[in-house]
C-alpha cells in the first residue's frame, strides 16, 4: 500500500552486524535487498513482522518455528518499545536501534552463548558506532555529511546516508535564489519556523547558516518592507533546501521524527494567529502578529512526552521559555514598534 518493505526485527541487527564484519559486503540476499532499498530511500516505510502469537497473530510470519529466533525478535521489539506489525520509516527505525541497542547481550548472546557465530566478535558494536557517527540526526549536523562522503569513498556503506556536501551547497545557492525571487509574491515557509528565526536572531545567528535559510529570510524582511510570506505545509525548499537530511519537502531531522512534532507546532502557530495554510501576507505584518500573540515558545514547542517518545524532538522545554526566543522577541519588538502588553 505504501510501497515499503517488510522485515523481521532480527534482520535489521544482522544487517548492522554484517556491515561491521565487512563494510562493503558481500551480504546475504535478504540483507542486501534491505540495505539497497533503504540506502536509496531512507524514509521508505518499514513494517516489522515476526511470529508473536496471541493477539498479534494477525501479523505473524508463516513458517517461523525456531524458538530462538522468535525470542530474539521479541527482545528487539521490547528494547525499541515497538509492537509487532508496526510500520515506521527506515530512518526512524534504524536510528532508534543505534540509540537503544548498544550490544547483543540478551538478544544474540545468552549467558555468553551465541545464537550466531558473529555475536561474540563485536561486529555489531563496531558497526553501530560507525553508523551512528555517520548518520545525520539533526538539521545542523553538516559535519556528518562531510564525514559520510569521505567514508563512502573508502567503501563504507551507510544505512541512512546524509546528503553529499556538494548537493547541500548547490541547494543552498539555488534555494536562496528562489527565495529572493519570490519576495514580492510570497516566500514559502512552514509556520513554526518563523519562530525558529526569532530564536536564531536572539541567539546571535545573523549570518548565513549552511543548513537553512532563516537568517537570510529575516534580514531580507527587515531590509525590505514589501516582502511577502506564504504559509505552506511541510519543509519547503525555499527555507529548508540545504538541510543535510531533508527529503522531498519532508522534515526528517530530530532522529528522523521532525515531521511529526513539527506538524503539530505548525498547527499550534496557525491556531494562535487565526490563519491557515495558503495565506499570503506582508511579512512585517505577520511578524508583528507573531510577536504580539506568541510571547513564549511554551505555547508552541512544549511537549510533555519523555525522551523515548516518538513525539520528543529535543527542541522546546517543558517549563521554560526559550531564552533565545525571549531575547529575539524583545529586540524585534523594539525594531518593529510592537508594544509589549501585560503577559
Amino acid at each position: 500500500m505504501y510501497g515499503g518493505i517488510t522485515i523481521k526485527p532480527s534482520d535489521s541487527l544482522c544487517l548492522i552486524c554484517h556491515l561491521g564484519k565487512s563494510p562493503d559486503g558481500p551480504f546475504e540476499a535478504r540483507l542486501k535487498k534491505i540495505l539497497e532499498r533503504v540506502e536509496k530511500k531512507p524514509d521508505i516505510p518499514v513494517t516489522l513482522r515476526c511470529k508473536a502469537g496471541d493477539i498479534f497473530s494477525f501479523q505473524d510470519l508463516k513458517g517461523e518455528k525456531s524458538t530462538g529466533t522468535r525470542k530474539r525478535d521479541l527482545e528487539i521489539l521490547q528494547k525499541l518499545d515497538l509492537l509487532p506489525g508496526v510500520t515506521l520509516t527506515a530512518r526512524i527505525f534504524f536510528i532508534r536501534i543505534f540509540h537503544k541497542i548498544r550490544n547483543l547481550n540478551g538478544i544474540c548472546l545468552f549467558d555468553g552463548k551465541p545464537l550466531c557465530e558473529n555475536a561474540t566478535k563485536k561486529y555489531y558494536e563496531k558497526s553501530r558506532k560507525t553508523q551512528l557517527s555517520l548518520t545525520a540526526l539533526y538539521c545542523n549536523e553538516l559535519s556528518k555529511s562531510i564525514a559520510s562522503h569521505k567514508a563512502r569513498k573508502q567503501g563504507i556503506r551507510i544505512i541512512i546516508p546524509p546528503r553529499t556536501p556538494d548537493d547541500i551547497e548547490k541547494s543552498k545557492r539555488e534555494s536562496l535564489k528562489a527565495m529572493y525571487e519570490a519576495k514580492k509574491i510570497g516566500i514559502k515557509t512552514r509556520p513554526h519556523i518563523l519562530l525558529c528565526a526569532v530564536c536564531q536572531y536572539g541567539g546571535g545567528v545573523k549570518s548565513s547558516q549552511a543548513y537553512d535559510n532563516l537568517p537570510e529570510m529575516l534580514q531580507l524582511i527587515l531590509r525590505q518592507p514589501d516582502v511577502k510570506i506564504t504559509l505552506v505545509e511541510g519543509a519547503d525548499w525555499m527555507m529548508c533546501g540545504p538541510c543535510p537530511s531533508r527529503a522531498e519537502n519532508k522534515c526528517v531531522h530530530s532522529l528522523g521524527k521532525g515531521g511529526l512534532s513539527n506538524q503539530l507546532r505548525d498547527m499550534r502557530v496557525l491556531q494562535r494567529l487565526g490563519l491557515d495554510y495558503g495565506v499570503t501576507m506582508n511579512a512585517l505584518a505577520l511578524y508583528r502578529m507573531i510577536l504580539e500573540k506568541i510571547p513564549s515558545t511554551l505555547q508552541i514547542c512544549r511537549f510533555d512526552n519523555p525522551s523515548t517518545s516518538m513525539w520528543h524532538s529535543g527542541c522546546g522545554k517543558r517549563r521554560v521559555n526559550s531564552p533565545d526566543y525571549e531575547r529575539g522577541r524583545e529586540k524585534l519588538m523594539k525594531m518593529l514598534g510592537v508594544k509589549k502588553e501585560a503577559e
